[in-house]
């Protein structure tokens, strides 16, 4: 039995403050990364290659991440990443204004502003998170680490479906515009309340020295070496790669070439989460008592599912809506286990005094890989002419490539070491 089986106080109960923060922080992400973005940079006249770029951020710049762990024995884990998340939101203001502009005809540097002020939410969010896993592994109990994680992102989840329903019924009520303006004023009241709520955290202990001088070597090294670290790097790409752009330019076709209107989108995406807490909520009493290679296992065959699926929207013209329905529910199934194994999983590649570089290399790394992938795609998915559009050919070729790189990833997973179960068990 479990120590809140026989009435003891629930080990997490200090640490609910980082559930309030994980779903404050969820609206932020929600707006500022999220559909919102897409459709604000689309009705500014962006492309598919804008959309793509400011999609691909949040990865390319995880290097800065490694940096940044130089700064946590000066700031300690709480300052660094309150700093961060702090200045981050400033960068919400621009989308705002541009919202508050309402321009009928956009100028040409409208949605480069948007792409602009993703570079910067993002730059500042890279330089924060250097201290989020390590700070969260080093105050957690270890033996109910999982269930956190495994919590945390329901709620985010469920926040994310609340924001995203609350967008449809915007989208669909207010013109465009103003339907911006809330939904930003959101983001920014989000930011904000998810900083207060970092500081109700415990402060945790000193962060270790980070060997910066000696980064490039230590990576060439963690990277190319044959060990634990590479073999879930490369499961930890297969994914990323394979479905990181979904969202994003599901979101465009949908928009661009299926002519669906903006508030059903939102629902669409807003089902996604629905799909993020069942897979998340429904692992949280088991993922740190089962070997974590099949929670990995188990999200990358759903999103072979969801990109068979995909394949049918395609070849309709997105006419079946219940296709459409079931493929964001079951993306959302395998986002929300891996994302809660992942999470878990990560603090396991290195030692506690090694854990904040090698988890901001390995963070850098597949950033800065996986990070290229929506760029890439973006470009290759435009078409050509005044009139910004996607490729369907390529978008098919695409959906192929995620079943591909699944695939792999599955059998890689099967010998994946889980250390940490074994040692709970024992």
């Amino acid at each position: 039995m479990t120590a809140r089986q026989h009435g003891a106080p629930d080990p997490l109960r200090p640490y609910r403050a980082g559930y309030w923060f994980g779903g404050f922080n969820g609206l932020t992400w929600m707006m500022g990364l999220g559909t919102p973005m897409v459709l604000l940079t689309e009705q500014l006249g962006g492309s598919t290659f804008q959309v793509g770029l400011a999609s691909s951020f949040v990865l390319l710049l995880f290097p800065i991440q490694v940096l940044a762990t130089a700064a946590l024995p000066r700031f300690g884990y709480q300052r660094q990443m309150v700093f961060g998340w702090s200045v981050r939101a400033l960068f919400l203001l621009v989308p705002l204004s541009l919202a508050w502009l309402a321009p009928e005809v956009p100028s040409p540097w409208m949605p480069n502003a948007v792409v602009a002020s993703v570079f910067g939410l993002c730059t500042f969010r890279a330089f924060g998170v250097a201290a989020h896993i390590p700070w969260f592994a080093a105050i957690l109990p270890d033996a109910s680490r999982g269930r956190f994680f495994a919590t945390d992102n329901a709620i985010t989840s469920a926040v994310g479906v609340g924001t995203l329903f609350g967008c449809a019924v915007l989208f669909a009520r207010l013109p465009a515009y103003d339907a911006f303006r809330v939904a930003y004023c959101i983001a920014v009241t989000g930011s904000t309340l998810a900083v207060v709520n970092l500081l109700r955290l415990p402060a945790g202990p000193p962060a270790p020295r980070s060997p910066v001088a000696q980064m490039a070597g230590h990576t060439l090294r963690l990277c190319f070496q044959s060990g634990l670290f590479r073999q879930y790097l490369i499961v930890t790409l297969l994914w990323l790669v394979g479905t990181a752009p979904i969202p994003a330019f599901a979101a465009y076709y949908l928009k661009v070439e299926a002519g669906i209107e903006s508030s059903r989108i939102f629902a669409y995406t807003g089902v996604q989460f629905v799909g993020q807490i069942v897979g998340a909520w429904g692992i949280r009493q088991w993922i740190d008592r089962l070997s974590i290679r099949r929670f990995f296992q188990t999200a990358s065959a759903i999103a072979i599912v969801v990109a068979i699926l995909w394949l049918g929207i395609l070849e309709s013209d997105g006419r079946y809506a219940a296709m459409l329905w079931l493929s964001y529910v079951l993306f959302g199934v395998a986002v929300g286990l891996f994302q809660a194994a992942h999470f878990t999983y990560l603090p396991e590649l290195s030692e506690p005094d090694t854990r904040p570089v090698t988890i901001a290399i390995f963070g850098a790394v597949t950033g800065l890989l996986s990070g290229l992938a929506p760029m890439l795609w973006g470009l290759w998915l435009r078409t050509e002419g005044e009139v910004p559009g996607i490729d369907v050919e390529v978008f098919t070729f695409f959906f192929g490539a995620t079943i591909g790189m699944a695939a792999i990833g599955i059998a890689l997973l099967d010998t994946l070491p889980d250390t940490r179960t074994a040692r709970l068990r024992g």
